[in-house]
């Protein structure tokens, strides 16, 4: 017996496959993941931290590569958002995470990559 379940997306996915770099704001951890999809409003990606829950806030930055945006390098995506759902269900040792995005920044550089405390800016684009 299939039990359908009514689409409650109002924006659609794309898969998309990069990597990303995950803080939560208020800590110094940074981890690292790799999405599955993405849209205007949100994304999923799987990771190998298992402390994330349901309602904490994110920091992202995703890492477009060269062939997808067809830059001189790659091009980095600043995001903020909150935790929707976490499955710790999967094969292996990672967990999915679907985030909802309150909004994405456009205005990254590669060296604030790896900066501890680098969040996205305030004033990026709203998704």
């Amino acid at each position: 017996m299939t039990l359908a379940h009514p689409e409650r997306r109002r924006m659609a996915r794309l898969p998309l496959e990069v990597m990303m770099r995950i803080q939560i704001p208020g800590t110094e951890a940074v981890a690292f993941g790799e999405t599955r999809d993405v849209s205007a409003r949100g994304l999923y990606f799987y990771t190998h931290v298992r402390q994330l829950e349901p309602g904490q806030e994110l920091e992202c930055v995703l890492v477009l590569p060269e062939k997808l945006t067809q830059a001189g390098g790659p091009t980095f995506v600043g995001c903020r958002g909150k935790v929707l759902r976490v499955n710790k269900d999967l094969p292996g040792e990672r967990i999915g995470v679907a985030v909802e995005v309150s909004s994405y920044d456009f205005s990254w550089h590669g060296d604030m990559l790896f900066q501890q405390n680098a969040p996205p800016s305030a004033e990026g684009a709203k998704g």
